[in-house]
């Protein structure tokens, strides 16, 4: 069996809200994961199922800078997202293999999955299949668009998603075609409903002793935060004088009457401006919201002359004159470090906040750091290194981040032996042939174009 020498199976960590939950884990990608690993961090045994083979694919992306050794172990990427889970690798289309993964789904609270709508069917394991294995059973699939409709079949990643359900549109500079996203928003943004209605379905689970089915689908829970651009179209508003394009990094306007805004007013300055530096993330947002505030703000540049032009004085005459606004300002904050601007114009009661990179964030922001969202780690494969904790506190059953992750394969004795009663003798043949570790396969796997 595959194993890292010295590296024992994680022993479960200290009680947690899902302490005694056994999640059967088939997500890959993001948006699974992300809900599995947001069950481990309250106490659940999430078993995530593999064939080194077909691993998931986050496993071979975003490895450190200068790593020589591209394994399927050592992705940084991939063992944030499933921190606290244990592996099982097993051959699920042989049918030996689908056996074994039928008694375990007989010894589990949930199961679930992020694939398309026809893999877990073309299993033999559709929702009425999993109640008749286990009558409490609490199925997930989490997909693109749901597992039901004229689009089901339809395969999606976060940004297609957030294509289709409108949220790359109302993303990018005025006078421009939408930006979009630069990241798999609904991956992760999806991910977190999709953990809500798990965790409601557990538990209605423990009240009833009854499962359910829950199908997420990514297109519909990013409807929700397309609801001001959605109320625009309904309402035949016009964005910003006529513009119909996104409104890019300032306030939304509509002619003469605001769309967004704070108790009625229009924001202008409102945007982000280079600071010090230089770099792609100095950057300091300003956003002033009344007329009180841009007087603060005139104060804090030291009253220059064009600041006190009297068509600036009122909100109607800032948006006026944006453009022209803009420029003055970047050509003040670029000659301050955007920490300083932040503390400065906060202290004068403006809205502002420094923009911060990856780095900034763990290493630097002080909240973060007080709160305890990227704890220290020693992984196995890649030593010391940040990880992500769940952004949740409890008092009583607090989350925990736990020091073990899904080393392909380590768990496979603890699961066929402890779990499921397996003989050693058993455990063993079904290595030898190639069941729980594919034969043609170095247990020291390193990526490779013919692997993938």
């Amino acid at each position: 069996m595959p194993a890292v020498p010295g590296d024992e199976p994680p022993a479960g960590g200290p009680p947690g809200a899902l302490t005694g939950v056994r999640v059967l884990d088939f997500t890959w990608s993001v948006l699974g994961p992300t809900v599995t690993r947001a069950l481990t961090s309250f106490g659940a045994e999430v078993i995530k199922v593999e064939w080194p083979k077909r691993a998931d694919p986050m496993r071979t992306t975003m490895y450190r800078a200068g790593e020589e050794r591209k394994g399927l172990d050592n992705g940084p990427f991939f063992h944030n997202l499933n921190t606290g889970k244990r592996s099982l690798t097993l051959d699920v289309r042989s049918s030996r293999g689908m056996e074994i993964i039928r008694r375990l789904i007989g010894v589990s609270d949930v199961v679930i999955e992020s694939f398309s709508s026809q893999v877990f069917r073309s299993w033999g394991l559709d929702y009425d299949e999993l109640r008749r294995i286990n009558p409490r059973i609490v199925y997930v699939s989490a997909s693109g668009f749901g597992h039901s409709g004229p689009y089901e079949t339809y395969d999606t990643w976060g940004p297609t998603a957030q294509a289709f359900n409108g949220l790359t549109s109302v993303s990018g500079l005025p006078g421009h075609p939408p930006a979009g996203w630069g990241w798999s928003y609904m991956d992760v943004a999806g991910g977190a409903m999709a953990t809500v209605a798990t965790l409601a379905a557990i538990h209605h689970q423990v009240a009833t002793g009854e499962g359910q089915y829950v199908d997420v689908s990514q297109v519909e829970a990013g409807l929700s935060l397309t609801g001001p651009s959605v109320l625009d179209e309904n309402a035949g508003r016009e964005r910003r004088g006529g513009e119909t394009s996104p409104p890019g990094n300032r306030a939304a306007t509509g002619g003469s009457t605001p769309v967004y805004g704070y108790r009625g007013e229009w924001g202008a300055p409102y945007g982000a401006y280079p600071t010090l530096g230089g770099g792609h993330n100095d950057y300091c947002v300003i956003c002033v919201l009344t007329d009180a505030e841009w007087v603060a703000l005139r104060e804090e540049m030291g009253r220059p002359a064009w600041a006190l032009d009297p068509s600036l004085d009122t909100a109607d005459g800032r948006v006026e004159q944006q453009d022209a606004l803009d420029e003055r300002i970047a050509a003040w904050t670029g000659s301050h470090d955007k920490y300083e601007l932040m503390r400065t114009l906060q202290g004068a009661g403006i809205r502002c906040g420094a923009v911060q990179s990856a780095e900034d964030r763990t290493e630097h922001d002080p909240q973060l750091a007080h709160r305890g969202v990227f704890p220290v780690l020693d992984h196995p494969s890649l030593g010391e290194h940040r990880f992500e904790a769940t952004p949740i506190r409890m008092s009583e059953t607090d989350r925990v981040t736990p020091p073990s992750w899904p080393l392909l394969g380590r768990d496979n004795e603890y699961v066929l032996r402890d779990l499921l009663g397996m003989s050693e003798e058993e455990v063993r043949e079904l290595d030898r042939d190639g069941l729980t570790w594919p034969a043609d396969l170095p247990r020291d796997v390193t990526v490779s174009r013919s692997l993938w």
